[in-house]
């Protein structure tokens, strides 16, 4: 499966300066660059190690479409393709004959900074212009010319972390492609996909400025894992698919937004989960996959007590000669881009998409070349279903000028000026949803009722089974149980909540304002007071650690970390009064660095390879090798101001003292 990278979303197609052009007779050929520094940023960060290695090269534009058109290929052979192509024209989430290879390629070439093919398990980096047609691409790549290396890097620890992860949970999985169960398993493994490598990809950015050294590589981590950093960066995150920056010259703008959703979603999700249970509980999401983009769209339903979809089957024929075409399942997050885009309110789809509890929809060819749509939905309340069928209505009525034929109880029939005809009725929370284009051959509403097969989840049965509503809701002392995760309350949770599963375990008092804690078997987090009084974090498989007393550490902190560029090398940080009283660092070289007060006006004391020094108020010595270690470097200060300096050159050696006297 073809994998977009996040950043090109939001940095509108930058070459890779990195790799550098192309030559122009040749459309795919290795990178010279070692590309170690990345694949060991990724390793730390992801808390796993590459198990063969992954060949990068540079390819044209030509190999970019051919890489997009074989990736259609294999999901839709032969007439699959036109077919799939018709079904998403009848839902008008693109224009009539509208041909998606062009559609896709164009996407990638105008987006792409990177990408991963897990087919042929490579990473490729295109190496060529920016396309003519988008104006203000040109300009930012212009712009960004002198930072574009720094951004590619970034980019390629996203892809990076996809081409690791794939080693041990394949991005292709034969259950995604199963059309006959739900193609929507599909969408929620690339939220998680494309959500996972976001994260990584922002952690990245800290050891790659300014080399990890401690004072920005401390500063930007505890930013991105800070409430507020948390908070700004999904709220910026959750933008990206609304963005005007998501769509692309030529490209329906639903397949565009689509597109980009993965990232949004995806990252939210998988940041809910890693600030809960870090790597373990990542690595447990993969092993225990969500079956649905509305499991990624909220957390909630995905772990503690999962909302299973309702399995909906149609059938390969319909009374009256129709044969299926084409089979989709388009999911909450699919319905949310096709009403939004429709309506001109992405957040107006988000709300008709909202209670989504499983679809299927298939076009049916007849006689005479006729097409017969077929959409059968299940919601998690009538409330839900009767906001959907409104929706469409409205839908229709906007993009075909529908007018409506009939209104009785639950049932609404239309009839467009384009010869279409059709009807939508809701029986409780299952709806279904027919138009064709041979309004005398519309197949009667109870007849096709007959031939679908609502299944609910055996999940929920199980569940059932292990929970008794008394048990589940008591107000005093409440326990629940969905597979390995249970919940205990007192109070409602308000006194106290524990939390057990296979991963791990939380324990939380008085809605944690009193204290916290989580831990599995590499991470653990413990917090007193809201995490007002002291804060603590660590995670062994990242090799990062952090205790903070008072809010952000007023009082006194101490952060460690493995750099990510450098796994051998640990840097620190210690501080009392948030570095105005008092400052330990180690930056992984040797240098070891001890203040006392701001700037270390009362005591500075530094020690390394090459240099050392020592001042009380500013009075001391310092020695420092010179830059070509030809010499060595001494200073007397008194108050800071310097009194006496001395160079002095190192010693010969003998056997060049013996030479010369010869």
């Amino acid at each position: 499966m073809i994998r977009i990278p996040a950043m090109a979303v939001l940095l509108a197609g930058l070459a890779s300066a990195a790799a550098g052009p192309a030559p122009a007779s040749s459309d795919k050929v290795p990178s010279a660059r070692d590309f170690g520094d990345i694949r060991r940023q990724v390793e730390t960060l992801r808390g796993k190690t590459f198990t063969r290695k992954v060949p990068v090269f540079r390819v044209s534009e030509k190999e970019l479409r051919a890489i997009s058109d074989r990736e259609l290929d294999k999901e839709y052979p032969g007439a699959k393709l036109p077919s799939y192509e018709e079904l998403l024209a009848w839902l008008d989430m693109v224009p009539p004959h509208t041909d998606l290879k062009s559609v896709y390629a164009s996407y990638l070439v105008d987006q792409v900074a990177g990408l991963y093919d897990s087919d042929t398990k490579e990473m490729c980096i295109p190496s060529f212009p920016g396309g003519a047609t988008n104006p203000a691409k040109k300009a930012a790549e212009k712009k960004l010319e002198t930072i574009s290396a720094r951004l590619d890097d970034i980019v390629l620890a996203h892809e990076f972390t996809h081409a690791l992860e794939d080693q041990f949970w394949p991005l292709d999985d034969p259950k995604d492609h199963d059309f006959e169960a739900s193609t929507d398993r599909g969408t929620a493994h690339d939220f998680v996909a494309e959500g996972s490598a976001t994260r990584e990809m922002m952690e990245a950015i800290p050891a790659q400025w300014q080399n990890g050294s401690p004072a920005s590589y401390f500063l930007l981590w505890n930013l991105i894992h800070s409430g507020v950093g948390e908070l700004a960066l999904k709220a910026a995150l959750s933008e990206v698919w609304k963005s005007p920056d998501a769509l692309v010259e030529g490209v329906p703008e639903t397949l565009a937004r689509s597109e980009a959703m993965p990232y949004s979603f995806g990252y939210s999700f998988c940041t809910h989960v890693m600030r809960r249970w870090g790597l373990d509980g990542l690595d447990y999401i993969y092993d225990h996959p969500p079956v649905s983009s509305e499991q990624v769209m909220h957390p909630s339903k995905c772990w503690e007590w999962r909302d299973f979809p309702v399995q909906i089957d149609l059938p390969e024929t319909l009374p009256g000669g129709w044969k299926q075409a084409s089979l989709d399942s388009v999911g909450e997050a699919g319905m949310a881009v096709l009403f939004g885009c429709q309506f001109k309110s992405l957040n107006r789809g988000l709300e008709v998409a909202r209670g989504w509890d499983g679809d299927h929809v298939a076009l049916y060819e007849g006689s005479g070349g006729h097409r017969l749509l077929f959409w059968a939905s299940s919601w998690d309340t009538t409330n839900a279903a009767g906001r959907y069928v409104e929706a469409w209505v409205k839908e229709r009525q906007a993009a075909h000028q529908a007018a409506i034929t009939g209104h009785s109880g639950n049932r609404i029939q239309w009839e467009s000026p384009d010869g279409r005809a059709g009807f939508i009725r809701r029986d409780g929370k299952r709806v279904i949803l027919l138009e064709t284009d041979n309004r005398a051959a519309l197949p009667n509403a109870e007849t096709c009722a007959r031939e679908i097969a609502f299944i609910e989840p055996p999940e929920d049965a199980v569940r059932a089974a292990a929970n008794s509503p008394l048990r589940r809701f008591n107000p005093l002392w409440s326990w629940q149980k969905d597979g390995d995760y249970a919940v205990t309350r007192s109070l409602g949770g308000l006194l106290s909540r524990h939390d057990r599963n296979s991963v791990g375990a939380a324990d939380r008092f008085l809605l944690g304002l009193l204290a916290e804690s989580r831990r599995t078997t590499s991470f653990h987090k413990w917090e007193l007071g809201g995490g007002l009084v002291v804060r603590h974090e660590s995670e062994a498989r990242r090799g990062t650690r952090k205790t903070a007393l008072l809010p952000w550490g007023v009082l006194a902190s101490h952060n460690s970390a493995r750099l990510p560029q450098s796994p051998g090398t640990n840097i620190m940080r210690a501080s009392v009064l948030w570095r105005l009283g008092a400052s330990v660092t180690k930056d992984g070289a040797g240098r070891h660095s001890v203040r006392v007060l701001p700037f270390g006006l009362l005591f500075h004391r530094t020690t390394g390879p090459g240099q050392s020094s020592a001042h009380v108020l500013g009075t001391g010595f310092s020695r420092q090798e010179t830059v070509s270690r030809s010499g060595l470097t001494t200073r007397l200060r008194l108050f800071g101001l310097p009194l006496w300096t001395s160079n002095t050159a190192p010693p010969k050696k003998r056997g060049l003292e013996s030479a010369e006297s010869q």
